[in-house]
């Protein structure tokens, strides 16, 4: 059987507006026979059998904070298709594009005309700008509780899990912060001195394990000198607002018998 790959056919459900956030097929693949067992595991494409398709969400004029993938439905020829879906790495830098992959191994069902249609909803949630908040200046030392502004409502609870010189790396200090929330929701993590100088750090890791609706995690910085008092500062997205984005695409893409 071989491979036949036809012109791309792109029907686009969103009007070509700077305002409106508009879905676009960014990619497709199709592997019909992997081959592996015939060449020592070297598969074709290093991809097993199937299809896969990539889309890029452009926002518009409003940042993208971020994807209900629980909610995220697609199919691929009729057949559901697995989201690829790797957190703040799928955004773009100003947060305007997002992209995301799907594939199936399933047999996908191709019209006359050599095209598979792509369909679905992607609910994405969008914001008008951020607000920077401040916690009250707290020690670094282990099991310190940080508070925030009591007119602020749903802050994360933030504790100094540990600090000090970490015990790899070339860096002289690092905190590790325990956290109910993620931090990818927010839209930036930064710090100060307790009179509000700005301070150079780095995020060196996160961790996060959730159950029954509830979690918990740690983020871990890393400063370039020791500090005894600091502020954290988070910046909290504003004006927020879910869309479901359908999806209504058409590809060519056919094997010939």
């Amino acid at each position: 059987m071989k491979a036949i790959l036809l012109p791309f056919v792109l029907a686009l459900p969103f009007a070509a507006s700077s305002a409106e956030p508009v879905v676009t097929l960014a990619g497709i693949q199709a592997v019909f026979d992997d081959g592996g067992e015939d060449f020592d595991g070297f598969r074709t494409f290093n991809a097993e059998k199937g299809r896969k398709v990539a889309l890029i969400v452009r926002s518009g004029d409003k940042e993208m904070v971020g994807i209900d993938e629980d909610k995220v439905s697609l199919t691929i020829g009729g057949v559901k298709a697995e989201s690829r879906f790797f957190g703040n790495t799928a955004f773009s830098k100003d947060r305007r594009a997002l992209r995301l992959e799907f594939d199936t191994k399933e047999e996908v069902k191709i019209a006359a005309d050599g095209t598979v249609k792509i369909a679905g909803e992607i609910p994405v949630s969008f914001a008008a700008g951020k607000e920077e908040i401040r916690s009250e200046p707290f020690a670094t030392s282990e099991g310190v509780e940080i508070k925030f502004p009591a007119d602020k409502k749903d802050m994360p609870a933030l504790k100094v899990k540990s600090s000090g010189k970490p015990d790899f790396g070339d860096d002289p200090f690092e905190i590790a912060l325990s956290t109910n929330r993620k931090m990818d929701n927010f839209a930036g993590i930064r710090f100060y001195t307790k009179d509000g100088e700005p301070v150079e750090s780095g995020r060196r890791g996160s961790s996060w394990m959730s159950f029954g609706g509830r979690g918990s995690g740690e983020v871990v910085f890393s400063f370039e000198e020791a500090h005894t008092e600091l502020i954290v500062a988070l910046e909290i997205w504003t004006g927020l607002e879910e869309k479901t984005l359908k999806v209504d695409l058409d590809a060519g893409l056919a094997a010939g018998k």
